[in-house]
C-alpha cells in the first residue's frame, strides 16, 4: 500500500494528524504551480480551497484511487489557477481603473476660463444693450442665430443695401463702444499716483 492510500484511509477514520501531512503535502504541490498562474498575495487563499475540496474528495470517498492523490492535488490546482484568471479576466471588463474615471477638463472648461467667458458675454452684452433695437436686432439674428441676410432682411423690411449699412454700422459702434469700455476698466486698475 502506498503512502497516499494509508494517509487516506486515517483521514477517513478522522486522524487529524494524518490531516496536517496531507495540509503539507498539498500545500508544496500546490503552491509551485499556484505562483506560475495567481498573484502571490492569493496562493495562500488557494492553497486552503484546495485542501478543503481534497478533504472533502477524502471524505466523501470520491477519491477513486488514493494512491492517485497528488495527481487529484495537480488537477485541482490547476482547476484553481484557471478559476482565479477566469476571475481576474471578468474583473478588468466589469471594473474600470480609478485614473480613467478622473475627469479632465480641458482648459477651455477650468473655473478660471470660464470666468472669463462669462465676462466677455456680460461684455458684449452690454454694448449690445446701448445699441438701438433696429442695430442689435440685426447683429444678433446674424451672428447669435446665424440666421439668413436674406432671411433678416425680409422679415425686417429691408434692402441688401440698407442691412450692409445698418450691420456695418452697429459693428463700428460695437467696436467704439468695447473700445471705450477696455479703456475705462484700464484706468480702474492703474495704481494712483500721489504727487
Amino acid at each position: 500500500m502506498s503512502q497516499w492510500a494509508v494517509a487516506v484511509n486515517e483521514i477517513r477514520s478522522g486522524n487529524n494528524d494524518a490531516e496536517e501531512g496531507l495540509y503539507a503535502a498539498v500545500s508544496d504541490c500546490a503552491r509551485l504551480r499556484l505562483f506560475q498562474y495567481v498573484d502571490p498575495q492569493a496562493v495562500d487563499d488557494h492553497v486552503q480551497e484546495i485542501l478543503l475540496v481534497v478533504l472533502a474528495a477524502i471524505r466523501s470517498g470520491e477519491l477513486r484511487d488514493p494512491a492517485c492523490l497528488m495527481g487529484f492535488v495537480r488537477t485541482i490546482a490547476r482547476r484553481q489557477a484557471a478559476l482565479h484568471i477566469r476571475g481576474a479576466i471578468h474583473r478588468r471588463r466589469r471594473l474600470v481603473p480609478v485614473d480613467s474615471t478622473i475627469v479632465r477638463t480641458a482648459p477651455e472648461q477650468s473655473p478660471e476660463a470660464r470666468l472669463a467667458l462669462q465676462q466677455k458675454v456680460a461684455h458684449v452684452g452690454d454694448v449690445l444693450g446701448k445699441l438701438c433695437a433696429r442695430d442689435r436686432e440685426i447683429l444678433v439674428r446674424f451672428y447669435y442665430h446665424e440666421q439668413d441676410s436674406d432671411q433678416i432682411r425680409r422679415e425686417m423690411g429691408l434692402t441688401k443695401t440698407q442691412f450692409r449699412l445698418y450691420k456695418s454700422r452697429a459693428l463700428a459702434r460695437c467696436n467704439e463702444l468695447a473700445d471705450r469700455q477696455a479703456e475705462a476698466r484700464l484706468q480702474s486698475t492703474r495704481p494712483l499716483r500721489i504727487a
